[in-house]
């Protein structure tokens, strides 16, 4: 029962981070400023829309973020429910759960807030109108380096762990 109660905890924790971390991208990331063209459409301001990229890179940035701090906790948490054995194993597994479902709550939070009914707002504005773009994840990948970035952590945890066994092991060879 206590190892449920912490999964929930844990899952209800991470959907609330990444949806701070949503409202925080909705914040951060700029806009493409477009103009509405003769044929009807929006293309971008200069036809530079970095903005595009930089929206992405934000929620990168977020995403590499949260999932360090995730990966840490995730590690120091199932050290402490978990036997030693298995300790990284259960790390492992609810830092994928747990990053992906944070990820999903950024991206989601992010893009429905700002939401507005972009296509209806394009069709009522006559030529030369400047729009700005609604925020929208162009690069799903981005959304795997929060559980990338957790993984990272137990990996590292497990490389320590192994480094600290050879270190003994060299102690005992050499007390022999």
């Amino acid at each position: 029962m206590r190892r449920f109660l912490a999964a929930l905890v844990a899952l209800v924790a991470v959907l609330g981070l990444g949806a701070l971390l949503g409202l925080l991208w909705e914040s951060l990331a700029p806009r493409v400023s477009l103009v509405v063209a003769s044929d009807g459409k929006a293309y971008p301001e200069g036809y530079q829309p970095e903005g595009y990229m930089t929206d992405d890179g934000v929620a990168a940035l977020l995403c590499v973020a949260a999932g360090l701090i995730v990966g840490l906790a995730s590690v120091w948490v199932a050290r402490r429910i978990a036997s030693r054995d298995h300790a990284l194993l259960v790390a492992l597994a609810s830092v994928l759960v747990l990053g992906a479902a944070g990820a999903l709550a950024l991206w989601w939070t992010g893009v429905t807030v700002g939401a507005f009914d972009f296509d209806a707002l394009l069709a009522s504005s006559p030529e030369g109108t400047a729009l700005t773009a609604p925020l929208e994840l162009r690069m799903p990948g981005v959304l795997v380096l929060w559980p990338l970035a957790s993984v990272l952590i137990v990996f590292l945890a497990a490389v320590g762990d192994w480094w600290r066994g050879r270190e003994s092991e060299r102690v005992d060879a050499l007390a022999h």
